[in-house]
């Protein structure tokens, strides 16, 4: 939806009547729910919010009308999304059945809810996570995903990678060098240190004609390398992303992204180090697909979370027959997490 003109929003606030400090509680809320689930209905939310502020601080129908407010407002973190504009069987209007949802689950043109999907069906039949505390709950008014001692350690060995300067087609064939958004050639920085527009990014950004949309683009995807793949490894694990079918996948398609992408190809030793610390931020983080709960939790709490074996995708297969990963010292590397192999 459009947004709407500041002096419109202010006289829409007014009318419904809640103090500034209310106002920002539940802007505080909102926050929260886009980061600790990734999307939940409003009804839900409003359960939640009375769960730890209890009745009468706040009506359900200001509640419910604060989000056709915010559902026009530029600037959160989080769009507002009528079911029926997700879903295309659904007919209803009640704005109670509204969706809070992280924008990094919006994508672009055809396809744009693939993300979103994913993940309401990971959340399929698993409660809502509720700390206890209830400052714990408000803590994810920021992105806690990278701040935990799990994420801090994938981050220092990602600060640690350097690009060798060259990109590669799907085939895994050299296609060019890796030039930063100056023209400059990246060979032997690390990942922080250069800006620059992934083949994807570029071709999103040559496909449209109006010379504002590709700007909005050349902004949007105006990130660092360590940034990029920090976002794929986010992603990947709060939604279970597009493509991957399973752990051996999706560590898989992570190392060919950094190698064709990037110009990072992992040594043997690497691989190991990036296997454990991805599976430790797997199982030690709030999922969107776990509706906030941690993998470790949720194990120990409804007996579920951390598979206990997974099975080699043809991909995964294809590198073993070429020689690119020793399937032994692989297995090796899988049995210490717990984690049998089977074809």
């Amino acid at each position: 939806m459009k947004p709407l003109s500041s002096k419109t929003l202010e006289k829409k606030y007014a009318e419904l009547g809640l103090s500034k400090e209310k106002l920002s509680l539940l802007h505080d809320y909102y926050n929260c729910f886009a980061n600790l689930y990734g999307v939940i209905m409003i009804r839900e939310a409003w359960d939640i919010f009375r769960h730890y502020e209890g009745v009468g601080l706040v009506r359900k129908k200001d509640f419910v009308a604060f989000s056709g407010i915010v559902q026009r407002e530029a600037g959160h973190l989080y769009s507002v999304l009528e079911l029926k504009d997700v879903y295309s069987d659904e007919t209803t209007d009640d704005p109670a059945f509204r969706l809070i949802v992280h924008n990094d689950l919006i994508g672009h043109g055809y396809g744009k809810y693939s993300l979103l999907y994913n993940t309401v069906e990971g959340q399929s039949d698993k409660p809502y996570y509720l700390p206890d505390d209830k400052r714990e709950f408000l803590s994810f008014k920021e992105d806690q995903f990278y701040l935990s001692a799990f994420g801090k350690r994938m981050v220092q060995f990602l600060n640690k990678l350097k690009s060798n300067g060259k990109f590669k087609n799907y085939h895994g064939e050299i296609k060019g060098e890796i030039l930063d958004i100056n023209g400059n050639h990246v060979k032997g920085k690390h990942l922080s240190d250069f800006v620059f527009y992934t083949q994807d990014e570029q071709f999103d950004i040559d496909y449209h004609k109006s010379e504002a949309q590709k700007e909005r683009l050349r902004q949007e995807y105006k990130t660092s390398a360590l940034e990029k793949i920090m976002e794929r490894i986010r992603l990947e694990i709060q939604t279970g992303g597009y493509f991957s079918s399973s752990p051996v996948e999706t560590i898989q398609f992570l190392t060919e992204y950094m190698d064709r992408e990037l110009g990072v190809e992992l040594t043997l030793e690497q691989l190991k180090n990036f296997i454990n610390l991805h599976t430790s931020l797997n199982n030690n983080s709030h999922l969107w697909l776990n509706c906030g709960w941690r993998p470790f939790d949720m194990s120990r709490q409804f007996g579920r979370g951390k598979p206990t074996s997974i099975s080699i995708g043809p991909n995964m297969r294809t590198m073993f027959e070429n020689g690119d990963l020793d399937r032994n010292e692989f297995e090796r590397m899988m049995k210490k997490l717990g984690i049998d192999i089977t074809d």
